[in-house]
């Protein structure tokens, strides 16, 4: 289902990771995969340790990208299947299918000099469009959960506040629920938290609208 979504790394207070999902953005999907993921704790190590390896594309990177849409005759970035097919082999931690698992195929590169990846951060900047997103903050050693359609203010003290554009009707995703990496809960108790507190904003969000139109 095509439910938009980004999945976000912190370590030194830096953005390491911001990748753009298409698909299954709610909790039971990418959700679940990337506390799938932080439940082996092992797994965390191996982040923290190839994180310094990581960058964001440049120009030169976006130039020869640009290049090899040409050569296999697509336009604008837009790809048939085939072409599709090409991308995904030659950048295969860019793809857009990769959701929450771009945290998991990334290991796979561990050896590798650097890591390349696209910095998608400002998609969380209209939450009409960033359904859902998961930030896993090193720092803070949590996983922050947040959803899109917010309509209400943002203060200083939301994470995204520096892209806060008070002309859009729909502002920066907003956080809905924080989780210790340390005591992270299952399944179950992950997509009810994270939904039953959704709900409750979205009521409080409902319920301040009406008091404005009185």
């Amino acid at each position: 289902m095509g439910t938009r979504n980004l999945t976000m790394v912190i370590q030194d207070q830096q953005t390491k990771v911001a990748q753009y999902g298409q698909w299954d953005g709610y909790p039971e999907g990418q959700g679940l995969t990337i506390l799938s993921f932080l439940e082996e704790k092992t797994n965390i190590e191996k982040l923290k340790q190839i994180l310094p390896k990581v960058r964001f594309e440049n120009k030169q990177d976006m130039k020869q990208k640009s290049e090899f849409f040409k050569s296999m005759g697509a336009e604008d970035g837009w790809m048939n299947m085939e072409q599709a097919d090409q991308f995904h082999k030659r950048y295969p931690l860019l793809t857009r299918n990769l959701g929450g698992e771009i945290l998991s195929k990334m290991l796979e590169y561990a050896n590798q000099k650097e890591i390349v990846l696209v910095n998608s951060e400002d998609f969380a900047l209209d939450s009409l469009f960033c359904e859902w997103a998961y930030v896993v903050d090193l720092d803070k050693n949590t996983l922050e959960v947040y959803k899109g359609f917010n309509q209400s203010a943002i203060t200083p003290k939301d994470r995204f506040y520096n892209l806060y554009d008070k002309k859009n009707r729909y502002k920066p995703i907003k956080i809905v629920k924080s989780f210790s990496l340390d005591k992270l809960p299952d399944a179950e108790k992950f997509i009810s938290e994270c939904n039953k507190q959704h709900q409750r904003d979205k009521t409080l969000s409902k319920s301040q609208d009406n008091d404005l139109e009185r």
